[in-house]
């Protein structure tokens, strides 16, 4: 017998899901300040590692929540979002917020 998952976990990585989509959109906006050569290419590449870690842990939102955490915390060293508070939230909070609901969810159990 199957165990009902309570309506509010699945919101949660639901809502975890959406808010990456959203900040995979945000952060692919920057890559059109340059010109379509190889620098639109450099710019997309944080889009794809985002993006390949959403649809590789789709149906495992613990690994998801762990990696969108670490790549977060990663996007603080990568960008030196340390040095402004707005930059910080606006490009580094968002996927460890995401990750950390992904990790409430914690699959079905």
């Amino acid at each position: 017998m199957k165990k009902k998952i309570p309506k509010i976990k699945i919101n949660l990585m639901n809502s975890a899901r959406v808010l990456i989509i959203l900040y995979i959109l945000f952060i692919t906006l920057f890559s059109f300040d340059t010109s379509f050569g190889i620098g639109f290419f450099i710019h997309l590449i944080p889009t794809a590692i985002f993006l390949a870690t959403l649809i590789f842990t789709w149906k495992k939102p613990k690994l998801a929540g762990i990696l969108f955490v670490l790549e977060g915390f990663g996007t603080i060293i990568v960008f030196n979002t340390y040095r402004d508070l707005f930059v910080l939230f606006t490009i580094s909070f968002i996927p460890i917020l995401a990750g950390i609901l992904f990790l409430i969810f914690k699959g079905k159990k």
